[in-house]
């Protein structure tokens, strides 16, 4: 409840109509999805909603059509529609935001009542993964973004350069591995055998025309869908896909060592969706400094909303 002012300039503690809080928005947008969580002034989380990909790296009107269909559901949740966000304050950690002309074109083709503070995901992860500590967070989902930040409140970014020139060690180039490995078997150049193999061929097929279709509509996401067969594969003892997750483990190794320098991080998390089944295939010496994350990249985002940590400044 709120005071009001009498027509005679006296205060008093009339009713009113109880007035909203602003809410903090926090979006999450990766390319394998979009996660929407609103939160009220101390971060608290009110709702959360899911929609497709918002990767920037995928288009900007697709971007904008998932964030849009995530917040709708989001603001359902509490009964309240897009004028909700006319007071609030939206942060968004997008992937493919270091691209300054997608970033530009987001900007310019924002659709709603309120302008939208952008950073990149990683930046967001590592606040997150460290509650807003100094050290290195990894992030491992479709892509890879290695991310430090130090105590004077900077931060650098590794890798993360997109799938498939970059992100090595991710679900995509995981799955692009796997199909390699498929190749190779099909015609001869592979002679191991392996249950991945074989299991591939299931999904792909096992003749030249087959395997091109898939091959040429496949975008990163649908490399990344064979990551979970190749851990699984590796799961039940299979040499070469334990082969494939051995490298990515010593891609993101490569990560770390970038940002190391010659003042090694004190604390390093690895978070996203391919955190737990490649954490035992990282080189010792990395994975003994390995801390339990303390969240995520919408935790992190909240922190930064709130004030209780710094947006994101790159050294």
């Amino acid at each position: 409840m709120f005071p009001s002012i009498d027509p005679h300039g006296d205060a008093a503690e009339q009713d009113m109509p109880d007035r909203p809080e602003p809410l903090l928005v926090a979006i999450d947008g990766g390319a394998t999805g979009t996660r929407v969580r609103l939160g009220d002034a101390t971060g608290k989380t009110l709702a959360e909603a899911t929609a497709g990909p918002s990767s920037l790296t995928l288009g900007v009107d697709q971007a904008w059509r998932h964030i849009r269909a995530a917040l709708s559901d989001a603001l359902a949740q509490l009964g309240l529609g897009f004028d909700a966000l006319a007071a609030a304050r939206i942060g968004g950690a997008l992937a493919g935001s270091r691209n300054a002309r997608n970033l530009a074109a987001f900007r310019r083709t924002n659709p709603l009542d309120r302008p939208v503070e952008v950073m990149t995901d990683g930046y967001a992860g590592l606040v997150g993964g460290l509650g807003g500590r100094p050290g290195t967070v990894v992030a491992v989902g479709t892509g890879v973004a290695a991310h430090r930040l130090w105590p004077d409140g900077t931060s650098k970014y590794c890798s993360g350069w997109g799938f498939p020139a970059g992100d090595e060690g991710g679900g995509a180039w995981i799955g692009l591995q796997s199909v390699h490995v498929l190749l190779r078997t099909l015609d001869g150049r592979d002679r191991r055998g392996s249950a991945l193999a074989e299991r591939l061929s299931d999904m792909l097929g096992c003749d030249v025309d087959t395997v091109q279709q898939w091959l040429q509509s496949a975008p990163a996401t649908k490399y990344a869908s064979l990551a979970p067969i190749a851990v699984d594969a590796a799961a039940a003892g299979d040499a070469v896909a334990k082969d494939i997750l051995g490298r990515a483990g010593g891609e993101l190794a490569v990560a770390v060592a970038a940002l190391d320098g010659t003042d090694p991080a004190p604390a390093i998390a690895l978070v996203g969706g391919l955190a737990a089944p490649l954490t035992p295939f990282l080189p010792d010496d990395l994975a003994a400094r390995l801390i339990p994350a303390a969240g995520g990249v919408l935790e992190g985002m909240m922190l930064i909303l709130t004030g209780k940590a710094s947006a994101e400044v790159v050294r």
